[in-house]
């Protein structure tokens, strides 16, 4: 057996023997919207474990940097998000790890890997443009930006759109500096967009760039679609994502299971969809959110 082989052995037994109480150490790729509320359901729901939280604020040095500190310690991991995910398979990976809010799974390393599982990072792209063709059914040419970490989910939208009639019109962005350009491109002009979809793309959702993006929104009399219902509060007209609360408690289950000695590869589970509405900005826009969407809603602001 190898040492790295080895040192996995004697962290699983170490923490099978606790009973099944494990050091959880969370590590977070920034405090984006959605992730506190995710954070909270899982301590509530593995209250019976000691966490312990670090924030890498979009940091690879300093996430790296955290995570050399936990070498040799007999923790069990959760990333949120991209880089955390990232970060601790590259630094820790004899480490069990539960994840989400990884948009590319296969690029974080996390595919097939055993002693890892994880919770969808959004829910199916369709039922997302579904969902927002019933809020606002005059919404047919729908603007959205993508940087990498998100191609393979522009990929499956652009399928999912002819199913639900609409039209993705889509820019790629490689930084923040691409983003206003791009769109100002798609909010002006004889081919301007109906709606703007915006992605839980780490490019979009540092907090300088998502409020520049809904105020641009907002300004050019435009509904932006939401990945999450932290930003329905600030200006969104709609959202259909996770339910931040079954990621929370779906990531405590797979903590459980670690904690409990699983080794093998955990299937990566679909967290439940909330449809939540800002009506009042419905009606800053002139839009009439049909009484089908309304009765569809989880919440209604």
């Amino acid at each position: 057996m190898t040492q790295r082989g080895w040192l996995a052995l004697v962290m699983t037994m170490a923490l099978a023997v606790s009973g099944r109480a494990a050091e959880v150490v969370i590590l977070k790729s920034n405090e984006q919207p959605g992730v506190r509320a995710v954070v909270d359901a899982l301590r509530r729901a593995g209250a019976k474990h000691t966490f312990a939280e670090f924030d890498l604020a979009g940091n690879r040095t300093q996430g790296e940097r955290i995570a050399a500190g936990l070498r040799g310690r007999a923790v069990i991991l959760v990333a949120v998000g991209s880089l955390a995910a990232q970060v601790a398979r590259a630094a820790l990976p004899e480490a069990p790890l539960a994840f989400c809010m990884v948009s590319d799974v296969e690029k974080a390393g996390l595919a097939d890997a055993v002693r890892v599982g994880g919770v969808a990072a959004g829910v199916p792209v369709k039922n997302q443009l579904a969902a927002f063709r019933l809020v606002n059914p005059r919404g047919v040419r729908i603007g959205v930006l993508h940087g990498p970490d998100t191609s393979a989910l522009i990929d499956d939208a652009r399928k999912a759109a002819r199913l639900v009639r609409v039209v993705l019109v889509t820019r790629p962005v490689s930084s923040e500096r691409d983003v206003p350009p791009a769109i100002r491109e798609l909010l002006t002009g004889a081919e301007a967009v109906d709606a703007f979809w915006m992605l839980d793309d780490p490019i979009l959702t540092t907090d300088q760039t998502r409020h520049y993006v809904l105020a641009e929104t907002l300004k050019a009399g435009r509904p932006l679609y939401a990945y999450s219902d932290s930003l329905i509060v600030e200006g969104a007209l709609a959202s259909d994502g996770p339910d931040p609360v079954s990621v929370g408690e779906q990531l405590a289950d797979i903590v459980d299971r670690l904690a409990a000695g699983e080794k093998g590869r955990q299937d990566l589970r679909v967290p439940r969809a909330e449809l939540v509405i800002n009506k009042k900005i419905a009606g800053k826009l002139k839009i009439d959110v049909p009484a089908e969407a309304l009765k569809a809603a989880s919440r209604v602001f």
